[in-house]
């Protein structure tokens, strides 16, 4: 088993970079008005903690950089707090938000190179949410590739009740009050992330509320699995014991983030974005992700298990994959999902004990029985 420190660190180094104008196919995106120069970035992680995984996060290939969540008043406890890897390719972890305050990363973005855009990751209160969406407005103008900011409604926020992304009418009422001093500027992108849906209810519910307020400018989905549980067979234990059950990331949820990112483009208004997240740990991870609909994808597990030189890696086995299929850019297969065709009705047969009429003398084909499929 691979476990993780609070503060993982990154090797920073420049030859991970990927030039935007390097030859074959371009990754370069357009994601709510912010330029990207890859598709492929940072989810909100650990890894994404610290001044220095920011630094390390903005000189590598990644198209944005984004923070770990920000969220007042959340304690971090070291003991019981943890991320692992099971296996080398999947991730659980009982994390929670990050130990370092919103006012760090504020304080850090403006010392990152400005060349690529910004992921400012928050959660609280409405009120306090919508506080740090202002504060965040102000910012935004001084950064020169731009910034965005992503509500997490993955994480219970009020006592009590559900994850708010499950609960619709808390949900509308939050996003109200987060915006009740109005919209923001237009130098702001303002997202949410959500949970995974897993039946037609919630992904409808989900939409009409996210349609329902038009200061949204992109979604991203998903978060982890929540209540996943591994076992270490040597000491018969949880793995992440003296916790027990933790958000479950990478390949093993990536089936379920595609159906997300899917359904959702279908349902959300076109001026919303999608970001895929959920097992992008390949070129062809991300290609699916976008061919489902996403505007970009987003690394965490595979940046567990390889650090920052995940996304040169990544990025160029999409390059591959678009130079081989004739794409020069995300935009020729983005959200061109091939969809089956929709299967011929059959004719129904007949009821069990009543035959067909008969044909010259003779009992039509398959008649007497009926039923036969």
């Amino acid at each position: 088993f691979f476990f993780l420190q609070l503060y993982p660190r990154m090797a920073a180094s420049s030859d991970n970079a990927v030039n935007a104008s390097a030859e074959g196919p371009s990754l370069r995106t357009v994601v709510c008005g912010l330029s990207l120069p890859s598709c492929v970035f940072n989810s909100s992680n650990p890894f994404a903690t610290a001044l220095e995984d920011l630094q390390a996060l903005d000189a590598s290939a990644a198209g944005a950089v984004a923070t770990r969540t920000a969220c007042p008043g959340f304690v971090h406890d070291e003991a019981t707090m943890k991320w692992a890897s099971p296996d080398g390719a999947n991730t659980i972890n009982c994390l929670g938000y990050s130990p370092l305050p919103f006012e760090y990363y504020t304080g850090c973005l403006p010392q990152l190179s400005g060349a690529k855009p910004c992921w400012l990751s928050i959660s609280g209160s409405a009120e306090e949410v919508g506080a740090m969406v202002r504060e965040a407005a102000a910012l935004a103008p001084s950064l020169p590739g731009g910034l965005a900011v992503e509500i997490n409604l993955s994480c219970p926020n009020i006592a009590g009740k559900p994850t708010l992304a499950y609960d619709f009418d808390a949900l509308r009422d939050y996003l109200g009050t987060v915006f009740d001093a109005g919209p923001p500027p237009p130098t702001l992108a303002v997202g949410v992330k959500t949970t995974p849906y897993f039946y037609d209810a919630q992904y409808t519910g989900a939409a009409a509320v996210l349609n329902g307020c038009p200061h949204l400018s992109f979604v991203t989905a998903i978060n982890t699995v929540g209540n996943g549980l591994y076992v270490d067979v040597a000491t018969e234990a949880p793995l992440l014991a003296p916790s027990c059950y933790g958000g479950l990331g990478g390949a093993a949820v990536h089936a379920i983030a595609l159906g997300n990112v899917r359904r959702l483009r279908a349902l959300l208004r076109p001026s919303i974005a999608v970001i895929g997240c959920g097992g992008v740990d390949s070129g062809e991870a991300a290609f699916r992700h976008l061919l489902c609909g996403a505007s970009a994808v987003m690394v965490a597990s595979a940046l567990l298990h390889e650090g920052v030189g995940v996304f040169a890696r990544v990025e160029a086995e999409l390059r591959g994959i678009m130079a081989s299929k004739g794409y020069s850019a995300v935009a020729d297969f983005q959200g061109k999902l091939r969809e089956p065709a929709a299967p011929q009705q059959r004719a129904a047969a007949p009821c069990a004990g009543l035959a067909p009429p008969a044909t010259n003398g003779r009992s039509s084909v398959g008649g007497g029985g009926g039923g036969g499929d």
